[in-house]
């Protein structure tokens, strides 16, 4: 065994013990326990645990990935396409600590482990994220493994199932706004509320129009009622809508 395997196997160690020092705090502070029905919904990246008495508690969760039995895989959320981004974001840090570290496990996507590699690989991300507590759900050969950053209120929770939209191409991500001439057009132009970048999660939502919404735009002075007229803004999620931008922003733009 290498001294950088050697390393690793010590890391890992001593993050399994840190969590397992943390999760009974976190399942007593919280009273899991007590919950009998759990949902998780990647479209808002938020754990929803609900008792047969009514009582509700939120998490805001990273997904960090699955392990199966099938297989014998582990398998990191940012190597599988199903998991939006959103979720899975946080884990780039725990790539880069491997790829300063020289250790393959944090920046290899899927790798072959055991039954116990689900929670080890869980227990460096909780410890590398800071996070209150983790969690794993069985479905099927399949485990899914999540690490909890904060607890939402009702009310934070509700905002933030109105901030993605129901797609029928994509998984639920958030919603961004576009005028409806970019929806099914090519090379229109594209001018924005702001500047987007797919890979940076932003907290405004995305807005865009087209040449002809511009002109208008600033021939009225601003967003008047004639120019909301004529873009008839339309609502699509951000994997649409980085989508319209690179079929549109070919067109030139006027100033």
């Amino acid at each position: 065994m290498s001294v950088s395997e050697q390393n690793f196997e010590d890391y890992k160690s001593q993050c399994v013990t840190d969590l397992m020092s943390l999760q009974p705090e976190f399942i007593k502070l919280y009273d899991i326990n007590s919950y009998e029905n759990w949902f998780y919904d990647h479209g808002t990246g938020a754990f929803h645990f609900k008792s047969d008495d009514g009582k509700n508690l939120y998490f805001k969760y990273v997904d960090v990935g699955s392990f199966s039995t099938k297989t014998n895989t582990w398998n990191w959320s940012w190597d599988n396409d199903t998991t939006p981004k959103h979720v899975s974001n946080a884990l780039e840090k725990v790539k880069a600590f491997g790829t300063a570290n020289n250790f393959e496990q944090l920046t290899k996507g899927l790798f072959e482990g055991d039954e116990y590699t689900g929670w080890e690989m869980t227990a460096i991300s909780a410890k590398l994220l800071n996070t209150i507590g983790a969690y794993s759900i069985p479905q099927e050969h399949l485990t899914i493994y999540f690490i909890f950053t904060n607890e939402l209120t009702q009310e934070e929770y509700e905002k933030l199932k109105v901030k993605y939209a129901n797609c029928d191409r994509h998984i639920s991500d958030r919603v961004a706004f576009v005028c409806q001439h970019l929806i099914n057009s090519t090379s229109i132009g594209f001018h924005e509320a702001f500047d987007s970048d797919p890979a940076i999660e932003q907290d405004d939502e995305h807005q865009a129009w087209c040449n002809e919404c511009e002109k208008i735009r600033l021939k009225e002075d601003g967003w008047a009622d004639k120019a909301m007229a004529f873009a008839n803004i339309k609502v699509v999620c951000n994997q649409c809508y980085f989508e319209i931008k690179e079929r549109n922003q070919t067109g030139e733009n006027i100033s």
